[in-house]
């Protein structure tokens, strides 16, 4: 008696691939990575014109549907965005570990003038004025790379440089902290940093003892509504979804005369919270913007 075929291996994995011009790539990586928790790839091909490949993993859960419909509409987004198409495509793949290859993708790199960030598995070699900043994320999003990251980064080093930062930041969606360690490392004295997501507690609480700045960072999952102490310099790289529904409890946090740094938003999304900031009481104070990805600064 013949022995009916057994059905073919359920995929454990769904690679993903986003073509997407240069400027939106890193963008597309770092969406990548905070959808999955996992590393991707990133083939930058030499001549410009060309789309840049990156590369990631899915898990073949539950919500597969639901990351893929995600990442559908986010690379619509991404190429109104542009200006152009950015393709995504699915292919399964049968199981294999995925989740440690991303690390030879991340390299020391300067993210502002005065500060670099690197992994720590790789020797940072950083020029005379900049400062290093020790970032394992772990499971958690933030490795200084994102656009809207460096937006936020680069005002808290201007603040530095003017003399104008606050003793006290509170980092609202802190992912591996990197936002409030750097206030920290710029000479800020003490933060607080929340998020909702266990996995980025635990990175942010990992790196600031890699950083030697435990002791100066409070990191907790506590929900930004459940906070009453108000302080003088508040950031949230959250997105723009998030900072409207958030504008209320965000305003609330910040004392009398401090600021407020919101990123995470694309340029066409700026007009939308900022209307959610000023409806309560909050002025534009800054505006600034990096390959399409946009950060206000609100007082």
């Amino acid at each position: 008696m013949s022995q009916a075929p057994s059905p073919p291996e359920a995929p454990a994995w769904i690679e993903v691939v986003i073509l997407a011009p240069e400027a939106q790539a890193e963008a597309a990586a770092d969406f990548l990575v905070t959808l999955t928790g996992l590393g991707v790839e990133v083939d930058d091909f030499a001549d410009p014109p060309s789309p840049v490949r990156v590369k990631g993993f899915l898990p073949a859960g539950g919500d597969l549907a639901a990351q893929k419909a995600m990442l559908t509409r986010y690379a619509q987004e991404l190429g109104q965005e542009a200006g152009q198409e950015v393709l995504v495509s699915f292919q399964d793949l049968p199981g294999e570990d995925w989740g440690q290859n991303w690390k030879k993708h991340f390299k020391p790199r300067a993210v502002t003038r005065g500060l670099m960030v690197a992994p720590p598995w790789e020797k940072a070699e950083p020029g005379p004025e900049q400062r290093v900043i020790v970032i394992d994320p772990g499971q958690a999003f933030g490795t200084g790379q994102h656009e809207s990251t460096t937006l936020c980064l680069a005002r808290l080093e201007r603040l530095a440089e003017r003399d104008l930062l606050p003793p006290r930041l509170l980092d609202v969606g802190c992912g591996t902290g990197i936002l409030a360690l750097a206030f920290l490392l710029f000479g800020g004295a003490s933060a607080m940093a929340i998020d909702l997501d266990p996995e980025a507690v635990a990175a942010t609480g990992h790196n600031a003892g890699l950083n030697g700045l435990a002791e100066r960072l409070e990191a907790s999952g506590t929900p930004l509504e459940a906070i009453e102490e108000r302080f003088p310099l508040v950031v949230a790289n959250l997105t723009a979804k998030d900072l409207q529904e958030l504008a209320p409890a965000l305003a609330a946090r910040l004392a009398p005369g401090g600021e407020l740094i919101v990123s995470g938003l694309l340029v066409m999304q700026i007009q939308a919270v900022r209307a959610a900031l000023e409806a309560q009481g909050l002025a534009l104070l800054e505006q600034d913007s990096l390959a399409g990805w946009a950060s206000l600064v609100m007082g």
